[in-house]
């Protein structure tokens, strides 16, 4: 599956100006002046840091080189309705867990609402996100993700997400949460066959 996506990219149609918008208002999240790495993760084989903006706001980066192709990479990230993230999904929340994916056709764009278990201190959360991915010039992929709010064509797609979450008792009494940030996925060789992943 992912590689029959990778395969479809060449003939997608344009990435849409208010998608294009989102990646490029999401990577100036990635102020390289204002991180900091995080304590005793040195040794880790992924370079974690931190930006805190106020009490209340604060930005995480991780970065990490993969070996795979930068490819494979962003059709992982880009395919939450796989086999697999979708098994992953239903061993962390349960099989009736609130999870909702919808590509919006002829678009870069897709929607997902989902609920997240915290563990018994905090409350369970539901997110509605969208997501945007665009390839840059240099043959990389940026896939930006904001909340549902600012995606403001209502249509059908937004009217399913929303149906969702407004029929999941779950969800109901969950905290509702949002995220915003990016993956960038940058080859680091010619042939595209190892990646690095900086995350916002």
């Amino acid at each position: 599956m992912y590689q029959a996506f990778v395969d479809s990219i060449p003939n997608t149609p344009p990435i849409q100006p208010h998608e294009s918008d989102l990646v490029d208002a999401s990577q100036k999240y990635d102020d390289q002046a204002v991180w900091k790495r995080i304590p005793n993760t040195i040794a880790s084989p992924v370079a974690y840091y931190q930006k805190i903006d106020s009490d209340s706001s604060a930005w995480g980066k991780a970065v990490a080189t993969i070996d795979a192709a930068h490819t494979h990479v962003f059709s992982y990230l880009w395919n939450q309705h796989s086999y697999e993230r979708t098994h992953r999904n239903v061993e962390r929340e349960g099989p009736d867990a609130l999870r909702k994916l919808v590509f919006v056709p002829d678009s870069h764009s897709t929607l997902l609402v989902f609920i997240v278990s915290f563990g018994l201190v905090l409350s369970k959360r539901v997110f509605s996100t969208w997501f945007v991915w665009r390839q840059e010039p240099d043959g990389s992929f940026a896939v930006a993700f904001a909340p549902m709010s600012d995606y403001k064509r209502l249509n059908s797609y937004t009217t399913s997400i929303n149906n969702a979450l407004e029929s999941d008792a779950a969800a109901a009494d969950a905290i509702r949460g949002t995220v915003k940030g990016f993956w960038r996925i940058v080859p680091l060789s010619p042939e595209g066959e190892r990646a690095a992943r900086p995350t916002g």
